[in-house]
């Protein structure tokens, strides 16, 4: 192969690497930009309004507002609560949304002494929702999916006086990435059309620096 050829499909390769780097950000800033969207929409409902997963309603008699937090059961095919730990003050509502096809249910384990929440909803898929409000005593309310608490899916609920997370302002344990709805995928294209540039510029590099041979051109010339 000619030193000119070779720059050409080494010239190619490189710029449909990039381009296909371009594709795979791009996909991934408009897979997360929905997923903002959808999390961020607002919503009023019969006067009580509902911003990403919170709903605010005024108490009856002065005491204050109350909430209403949202928890996706087997979101994204995942079997997970999310989030997995919620926290919230008394009065306030959580409201568990199955997600998906496979079945899923919540069961109460320890609760605080006192408590009288033990709910073992049936096991099923979506669309089902269950709420609770929680106006018993204070502490940690753990719960799993019967079905899949051996892999893991096991969720708290934390009542405390100021319905947040200690020392935090957004009321909400932190999530991990497969919660929030990442697309890993894109970020694996990202590193391979990196790896896959590095490659064609060390090739090129070496073509390069030795050269061609002397019958690489014309292996029939004497």
């Amino acid at each position: 192969m000619k030193r000119r050829d070779f720059l050409k499909i080494a010239t190619g390769s490189a710029g449909g690497a990039a381009a296909i780097g371009a594709a795979g950000a791009q996909s991934s800033t408009s897979a997360s930009a929905a997923l903002q969207e959808e999390g961020n929409n607002t919503t009023t409902t019969s006067g009580n309004g509902t911003t990403g997963n919170e709903t605010t309603t005024s108490g009856g008699g002065g005491g204050g507002t109350a909430q209403t937090k949202t928890v996706e059961v087997g979101p994204n095919g995942q079997n997970v609560f999310a989030p997995e730990t919620v926290y919230v003050k008394p009065g306030d509502t959580v409201k568990w949304v199955w997600k998906g096809s496979v079945g899923h249910n919540v069961h109460a384990q320890s609760v605080p002494e006192g408590a009288d929440w033990d709910v073992q909803t049936e096991i099923t898929s979506a669309p089902f929702e269950y709420e609770y409000t929680f106006d018993g005593p204070t502490g940690e309310y753990n719960y799993v999916c019967d079905p899949h608490a051996s892999v893991g899916m096991e969720g708290t609920v934390v009542v405390n006086e100021t319905g947040q997370a200690p020392g935090g302002e957004g009321g909400e344990a932190e999530l991990h990435p497969h919660e929030m709805g990442v697309p890993f995928q894109a970020h694996f294209v990202g590193i391979a059309t990196i790896l896959m540039m590095i490659v064609t510029l060390v090739y090129s590099f070496f073509v390069l620096k030795y050269g061609e041979s002397q019958h690489a051109s014309a292996p029939n010339k004497e």
